[in-house]
């Protein structure tokens, strides 16, 4: 529902999620942070409205996988893709787009450290982050977080009970 409301009326938001997603581990709020940040940002690039996707899926790499100076190593992941028909990002801005202060926003739209946040909060929880983008195409962010298998014989901790709040 939060994200509904940040993309407004002119982008619709569309969501494909794998009911059998694999468990990772990551901060709830942090992950929050990263989504938000980049639908806000596909957003902002379709001024005119648009489409944005947000796609889940288990993803099993069977060898090493290159991106750049990236390797994804052999393994199970969950993949999370932002996809959107917006302006794209210029060739000459997209292999700097995670680093700190770097904006394809006008001044005074953007400061340069969402992406920023985005890529650090990532790359804690053991995961990556891959952009492709094509002018006046749009952009599609993939986020990749290795699949959780807690360790034979661990038990799982009870869930708290909720608070009840008093009227």
């Amino acid at each position: 529902h939060l994200l509904n409301r940040l993309v407004g009326e002119k982008v619709m938001l569309a969501l494909s999620h794998d009911p059998m997603l694999a468990k990772i581990r990551a901060d709830k709020r942090q992950l929050e942070q990263v989504l938000m940040n980049l639908v806000v940002n596909a957003r902002d690039a379709m001024p005119d409205g648009g489409e944005i996707r947000i796609v889940t899926e288990n993803l099993d790499l069977m060898q090493p996988m290159r991106r750049g100076r990236a390797v994804v190593a052999a393994g199970r992941y969950v993949s999370v893709r932002v996809i959107d028909e917006g302006v794209g990002i210029p060739a000459d801005k997209l292999q700097k787009v995670f680093e700190p202060f770097v904006t394809t926003k006008r001044p005074g739209e953007g400061t340069g450290l969402g992406l920023s946040t985005v890529y650090g909060i990532v790359k804690q929880t053991g995961g990556f982050i891959f952009v492709d983008s094509t002018p006046d195409e749009g952009s599609c962010f993939t986020l990749l977080f290795p699949a959780y298998t807690p360790p034979v014989g661990a038990e799982v901790p009870p869930r708290p009970p909720e608070r009840r709040r008093m009227p």
